[in-house]
């Protein structure tokens, strides 16, 4: 989206620092010299220094390689001057997402999918482990950093340029003294956990992000009621490690909303700048590739329905399992052709314009038209009435209750919030539906355990359909760095030997006490020696890490340039979110303009179809 507005706080960087490490005659005998740049910000300095020290001293000198680092500032969009010169200077450095496609398409880098496939390549640890493994990475980590130089295609199945080693995923921040201080109960427990901790806590927490329960059907005793928004008394639960559902939001949100609650400690309820959870949550997006005109189409506007599977099928050649949300591609199929084949397979789920509408009813003014058939909620600060304060400051200044911002705001927020009020992190929301209960976000939330008319006692049970959930797609962006070997490198094997420790489970370890970025390599950011640390800046880094390994590539990452972005998100970030124009205007407006500049593209990445 607006580029002025999705600034990596990750790569925000301080600018080149002064090269540290041990001097070139310290170097062992015999080992090959490789010069490391360590795209560094003022938090993650000392977590390179420290993975460098770790391997010179000890994989190191088994693999005969001795790794000079050098600090410097992130210089993606200039990688000419270091990658094609005749002379390399440099044998690993980092690479923004933003920038990695574009410059792989001029041979920037070492392809590494020769190395990938050749595991005689591979080192190993003291216990004979291998420190690379590519299935341990999330498929939303590593495919960003996946090209085919010759047809232009990016992403799933393509080869493997840069390793991925920190994320800056999109997490949902949360003010816990807010939440206290109005009775909102508070527990951290997976959903695929649950029914295991219910059993062993006599408690009996339905499996939602948040949900008001009536006094006499309190999951647990001892917990604090308070009144919901139609008055009765009720028992609000909060579960930072459950996504919630749209109407869950919208209705959490209210509370801290003056419009909605005048004893509302804050003015709004949450703030998010990124559509990307909404769309995505049903297999939406803002591109998709048109199989038919032969090039990608702008397609926040969708207005057909997207599609969970149900029950295993086959469409147009291509197998599905239940859960999966079918692709553009396959979901065109199906309207064009039909459903008769495959009744019972597919539950229909909500369009993209659906979703879009939602997000951008967040921030319009209460009752004013997003569009003729729908109002804002008011919920959410509109780009107007930010007043030019950054959405950290929105939030740590209290006139917010939730924020989605980066996993590296963590730091920011400690610092502001320190000693002052108390915060934590919770994972992001999502599509869901609960047995007798209208999904619609518009409606009013149902409180469990009270007995209504028109479907007898409500449980708060999540919605199956042949045994399957519908519940859509756990997703948000974040924007990683990925580390390459320049084309030009003199020392491409040495190099590839540092690269797979650096990017391991015991290299990525060095980054857990500085809160640099959120480990990529699955083994590491899921286990208890990363979510369990000691001195966390938050009590959740368990959401944290579910949230890098859910989160995806932006769209300011997709192609070339971001031209195609700019011609609407300037218009959205403007005059839609601040309720001065209504989205068929948008529409009418951006699509055609959209769509001529999408049909000059020729890279093709490969999940938007």
């Amino acid at each position: 989206m607006k580029k002025s507005i999705i600034l990596p706080g990750l790569l925000a960087l301080v600018g080149a620092l002064t090269a540290c490490g041990p001097s070139d005659d310290s170097i062992p005998e015999g080992a090959e010299r490789i010069t490391f740049w360590g795209t560094v910000d003022q938090y993650n300095s000392e977590g390179y220094e420290a993975a460098v020290e770790a391997y010179n001293a000890g994989q190191g000198l088994k693999d005969g390689v001795y790794v000079k680092f050098s600090p410097k500032s992130d210089l993606s969009n200039n990688h000419i001057s270091f990658c094609k010169s005749a002379v390399g200077t440099v044998d690993i450095l980092g690479v923004n997402d933003r920038y990695m496609f574009n410059n792989a398409a001029q041979g920037f880098y070492t392809n590494l999918q020769t190395y990938a496939d050749d595991e005689s390549t591979y080192t190993k640890d003291a216990n004979g482990n291998a420190y690379f493994d590519e299935d341990n990475y999330s498929t939303g980590n590593i495919d960003r950093f996946r090209f085919n130089a010759d047809t232009k295609e990016a992403g799933a199945g393509e080869d493997l340029y840069a390793l991925p080693l920190l994320s800056n995923a999109s997490v949902l921040y949360y003010n816990q003294s807010y939440f206290e201080a109005n009775n909102i109960n508070i527990i951290s427990v997976a959903e695929d956990d649950l029914e295991a901790y219910n059993a062993a806590n006599s408690s009996s927490f339905a499996p939602r992000g948040y949900a008001e329960y009536t006094v006499e059907a309190s999951p647990k005793a001892g917990l604090k009621t308070s009144k919901n928004l139609q008055g009765e008394d009720v028992v609000k639960v909060f579960n930072n490690l459950i996504p919630m559902s749209f109407l869950e939001l919208n209705t959490l949100s209210k509370y801290f909303t003056r419009s909605y609650n005048a004893s509302s400690p804050s003015l709004y309820g949450v703030l998010n700048e990124w559509w990307f959870s909404h769309g995505w949550a049903v297999g939406g997006d803002c591109v998709k590739y048109d199989e038919a005109l032969g090039q990608y189409k702008f397609t926040l506007g969708d207005k057909d329905p997207n599609y969970l599977v149900v029950n295993d099928v086959t469409i147009n050649n291509h197998a599905y399992k239940a859960g999966d949300i079918l692709t553009y591609r396959d979901r065109n199929y199906v309207l064009d052709n039909g459903t008769s084949d495959i009744t019972g397979r597919l539950y229909e789920l909500p369009s993209q314009y659906e979703q879009f509408r939602e997000f951008c009813a967040l921030s319009q003014t209460k009752d004013v038209p997003v569009d003729a058939d729908f109002v804002g909620y008011g919920i959410s600060p509109s780009p107007a009435t930010l007043n030019n304060n950054s959405k950290i400051t929105y939030f740590t200044s209290g006139e917010v209750a939730m924020l989605v911002e980066g996993a590296n705001a963590m730091d920011t927020i400690y610092t502001s919030l320190v000693n002052k009020t108390k915060w934590d992190a919770a994972v992001m929301y999502s599509y869901r539906e609960f047995e007798g209960e209208d999904p619609d976000p518009t409606g009013t939330l149902k409180v469990i355990g009270k007995n209504y008319q028109d479907g007898g006692v409500f449980t708060g049970a999540v919605k199956e359909v042949n045994g399957t959930p519908i519940v859509g797609k756990l997703s948000g962006s974040s924007i990683n760095l990925g580390w390459a070997i320049p084309a030009n490198s003199s020392h491409k094997d040495a190099a590839w030997k540092f690269l797979q420790f650096l990017t391991s489970k015991e290299g990525q370890s060095y980054f857990a006490g500085v809160d640099a970025g959120i480990p990529t390599n699955s083994e590491f950011a899921l286990s208890a020696e990363f979510t369990g640390k000691e001195n966390k800046k938050c009590a959740n880094y368990e959401a944290i890490s579910i949230m890098s390994e859910a989160c995806e590539i932006g769209d300011w990452s997709y192609f070339e340039d971001g031209e195609w972005i700019n011609v609407w998100a300037d218009e959205l970030n403007t005059d839609v979110r601040n309720g001065e124009i209504t989205l068929e205007q948008f529409f009418a407006n951006q699509q055609q303009r959209t769509d001529e500049i999408l049909a000059g593209y020729d890279f093709k990445l490969h999940g938007k179809e």
